[in-house]
């Protein structure tokens, strides 16, 4: 089975993360894409970050329409720093081709990620490139990290331009979401009053 795992905070989760899943389980071949909301994010500020369950219960409700898609809850479980080579290698097994969706902006930084070879040892990359982070310049940093053995799969389309931190301003700003993100997420937002 082609399993691609897809972490991030999804906070929250939008239409653009949906897309990307979607569009990267059609052109290579997947048989299931898994979205992963993250404990704490290593190089990002998590301050702002709501909580978990609400971030996992909005990704429930986002991938709702799609039997491709799946959620899980292992990084929050596990609590701490969510290292995704420690996720990597949990859900790495014999039966399973495994994949990591990552976005062009943390793929230019995979260097520096904690273990990276254990990620690029054990996981297939995905990206595709998003405005300013063109196909050409991924292509550049791929063959830089091929010296570290990185397999890497660059898709042609263009991600588009939304941002977790857009729909957060949206929300503080009273601005209506629905086309940012899923209908019911937004619901969940201002049910839950999330980014206030």
């Amino acid at each position: 089975m082609k399993r691609a795992i897809f972490g991030g905070s999804f906070n929250p989760v939008h239409r653009d993360h949906i897309r990307l899943a979607l569009q990267l389980y059609d052109e290579f071949g997947l048989d299931r894409v898994t979205l992963i909301p993250t404990y704490t994010t290593p190089l990002k500020d998590n301050s702002a970050i709501a909580d978990g369950i609400h971030r996992y219960r909005m990704c429930l409700l986002a991938a709702e329409d799609y039997p491709q898609l799946e959620v899980s809850d292992i990084e929050l479980k596990r609590g701490g720093m969510s290292y995704t080579s420690d996720t990597v290698l949990s859900l790495k097994n014999d039966d399973d081709e495994l994949f990591l969706i990552v976005g062009a902006d943390m793929y230019v930084t995979l260097d520096k990620w904690h273990e990276f070879r254990a990620i690029f040892e054990n996981a297939t990359i995905l990206v595709a490139p998003r405005e300013g982070l063109g196909y050409d310049s991924l292509k550049e940093k791929y063959e830089e990290y091929r010296a570290y053995g990185c397999r890497t799969m660059i898709s042609r389309e263009l991600v588009g331009p939304l941002s977790s931190t857009a729909v957060r301003a949206a929300v503080r700003a009273g601005e209506n979401i629905d086309g940012m993100v899923d209908p019911r997420v937004a619901d969940y937002i201002k049910e839950n009053q999330l980014y206030r």
